[in-house]
């Protein structure tokens, strides 16, 4: 699957941002309070109310209306609309999620409602029961582009490591990373037992951590709880997650956010640079690449470091500022920089967009 188009309206700081047939591998770029957070947090949002049955839960999950609505909205009817275009084998579609609130009960009840369209046409539509708020099945004329609708975000994942205060709902399950990984060691362990996903999952490791011997999942047999064991080569004892740092607890989890997974995935991942050398960045950046391109992953990131900017290419580059308090976004594609590194012509304005001044 491929995107097209993507378009993100109303949402915190993004009155409307638009990106036109995205890399796959992709890094939003641009200094701090530019709203690079709220591109990927919208689309966590589109994730989670696929799947939240009450409407007033999914909103107390992300801070309430007034936190994530753009400041600019009406006051009397309240959106937040999504759309995207992809493209899946001969056939393209259009896709608008609009979920709606009303400040006025009279008009149209409490909670939320979502509506998706496949190039103009409704072909499913939910919502909120007024005196339960619970979520009505999505119903649909069109199963088809509701199902690719849906399986484009089935394997979608925000990831912040170490950042307990921006998660959601705390993961417990060992099917995939939750926000700040402190299910870490559920989903490592389901992957070890793998000797193929070990293997190669120890071979990277390797290159971003030379002295690296092995990591292994130990569960207690009484109380069934996992320890992360960390086996550096010149130790005898292996370290447990409190004495590792937090750049190898870094490293740890974005490989296994990636290889949770043996299908296409669509990762959106906070600052991956926290904690890690400029020349460790440069191996990670190729990692994702290779893994976009091998397995057919959608993998975004968002940094403001120059040494993870100077790794990239144009190509992958999206430019984020703010503008009159509105997030604004840029693609770069095809910019010719006559041999200036991509971080230099970053910070000395010569892209023309994102600098933190």
């Amino acid at each position: 699957m491929k995107i097209k188009r993507l378009i993100i309206e109303n949402f915190k700081s993004i009155e409307q941002i638009e990106l036109i047939e995205p890399n796959p591998f992709t890094v939003f770029v641009g200094p701090n309070g530019s709203g690079k957070s709220n591109i990927f947090e919208a689309l966590e949002f589109i994730n989670y109310s696929r799947t939240v049955d009450d409407g007033l839960l999914l909103n107390d999950i992300f801070g309430g209306i007034d936190n994530f609505i753009n400041r600019k909205a009406t006051t009397d009817r309240l959106y937040f609309s999504f759309e995207c275009k992809f493209e899946t084998f001969d056939s393209s579609y259009k896709r608008f999620f609009n979920a709606e609130t009303n400040r006025n009960p009279d008009v149209g009840g409490q909670g939320f409602g979502a509506k998706i369209y496949n190039d103009g046409q409704l072909v499913g539509e939910k919502h909120a029961d007024s005196s339960s708020h619970n979520y009505h099945s999505f119903s649909s004329d069109n199963p088809l582009a509701l199902a690719d609708f849906n399986l484009f975000f089935k394997k979608f994942s925000r990831l912040f490591v170490g950042k307990n205060q921006y998660q959601k709902i705390n993961g417990t399950s060992d099917a995939r990373l939750s926000l700040s990984a402190l299910n870490l060691e559920k989903v490592l362990g389901r992957l070890l037992n793998d000797s193929a996903i070990t293997s190669e999952f120890n071979e990277w490791l390797s290159l971003f951590i030379p002295s690296f011997d092995k990591v292994e999942i130990v569960r207690n047999k009484l109380t069934g709880e996992d320890t992360l064991l960390y086996y550096d080569q010149f130790y005898d004892r292996p370290f447990s997650r409190e004495l590792i740092s937090d750049g190898t607890f870094n490293i740890l989890a974005l490989l296994t956010a990636v290889y949770q997974s043996e299908e296409p995935q669509f990762l959106c991942i906070e600052e991956p640079e926290n904690g890690l050398h400029p020349q460790v960045l440069m191996t990670l950046v190729d990692f994702f690449r290779k893994q976009c391109e091998e397995k057919g992953h959608y993998i975004w990131l968002n940094t403001h470091s120059e040494s993870l900017v100077r790794c990239l290419t144009t190509e992958e580059i999206v430019l984020v500022n703010k503008r009159e308090g509105a997030t604004q976004i840029r693609q770069i594609k095809d910019r010719n920089l006559y041999d200036m590194p991509t971080d230099e012509a970053w910070l000395t304005g010569a892209l023309g967009g994102g600098l933190p001044w």
